[in-house]
């Protein structure tokens, strides 16, 4: 189980690339079609403090993302299941499932991969700090890289964004590289937090 499960830690953010063909052009006697081409998009360039701002911005998006439809992060064999709180089971929304047979429950939201790094921006607001997070943006590849310290550790990651929320975080120590998925769980994911839940619950009783 990685650390940035079980530890309020930081995420990243990227914007995938996209491509593009040419129309070939007109046949030829030889029937040899016109070159294609692969156009690259670019980014503006961000200061850190700009690259801060914009990620600030896309954590929230991630997260308000999750507490509304739900999430999915999957980690190797690790695989993190949030529900909306409208769908909570037993009154728990959040856990985790490591193969082969490990259920945990997740206790707060900076346990996500999704919602980590907000925790981070919305409670340092609150109190009226700066957050502890450094932001850097790679206009070459559209990926923000964060870094943070944590009992004296410091976590570094790369996030890709898709349609303004985190999609993927590559964790430089140890290298994982984590999917997140918006909404849409299935049976099999909503059963790892009631088997979670259910087994806490056995524990309690």
């Amino acid at each position: 189980m990685s650390k940035r499960l079980i530890t309020a830690v930081l995420l990243a953010a990227t914007l995938g690339f996209t491509t593009g063909c040419a129309t070939p052009g007109e046949p030829t006697i030889s029937g040899s079609p016109a070159p294609s081409s692969t156009p690259t998009q670019t980014f503006a360039a961000m200061t850190p403090a700009e690259a801060k701002l914009a990620y600030k911005k896309i954590a929230e998006a991630s997260c308000d993302s999750s507490l509304e439809s739900g999430v999915v992060e999957i980690t190797g064999d690790t695989k993190t299941v949030m529900i909306p709180k409208a769908n909570a089971y037993k009154d728990f929304n959040a856990a985790y499932f490591t193969a082969p047979d490990t259920y945990e429950l997740i206790w707060e939201i900076d346990g996500l991969y999704s919602c980590a790094d907000w925790f981070t921006f919305s409670m340092s607001e609150e109190a009226g700090v700066e957050a502890e997070i450094d932001v850097t943006f790679d206009e070459k590849t559209g990926k923000y890289s964060t870094s943070h310290v944590f009992d004296e550790e410091v976590y570094q990651y790369v996030s890709t964004i898709t349609n303004g929320k985190i999609s993927s975080v590559y964790s430089a120590v140890p290298k994982t590289n984590t999917v997140v998925k918006y909404g849409n769980q299935t049976p099999e994911d909503q059963k790892i937090l009631t088997t979670a839940v259910d087994r806490y619950l056995a524990t309690v009783d």
